[in-house]
């Protein structure tokens, strides 16, 4: 009976292990000097993301925040040599009401698959603004 529980735990230590965002450092000095939520930044991250191309990119829920009555996710974007987050703006929440509802405490470091958003740029500013994920791996 105890080798059984030795063996679940085992599978259970090594399934959850799987599921962790994998480990990664900024190497982008962009990044490390600006706020995400300034327009550097972000204007950084498009270019980043672009050299490297979306498809490669995956995305982690970091948190869930309201600033100035509007909602936002924050993800680890990571890809290549990328390593950075993206606050992104959400008007929708469509496929993600259980990230609203718990304001994200029980989806922080869940994978979202498929994560598409729209990059609008203004004189003024840059925003991202989720549009849909296909599904959350938690």
């Amino acid at each position: 009976m105890k080798l059984k529980s030795i063996l679940f735990l085992a599978t259970a230590l090594i399934f959850l292990a799987s599921c962790d965002r994998p480990d990664c450092k900024n190497t982008n000095p962009v990044f490390d000097s600006n706020g995400l939520e300034s327009n550097t930044y972000k204007q950084e991250l498009i270019k980043e993301m672009d050299r490297i191309g979306k498809s490669n990119l995956t995305y982690w829920l970091s948190s869930y925040s309201e600033q100035n009555g509007k909602e936002f996710i924050t993800v680890n974007i990571q890809g290549g040599d990328l390593c950075a987050k993206g606050l992104l703006q959400v008007t929708d929440w469509k496929n993600i009401e259980g990230i609203k509802r718990n304001k994200g405490v029980s989806y922080i470091g869940a994978q979202l698959k498929g994560l598409t958003f729209d990059i609008i740029t203004t004189e003024e500013s840059v925003d991202f603004i989720y549009k849909n994920v296909e599904r959350i791996v938690d």
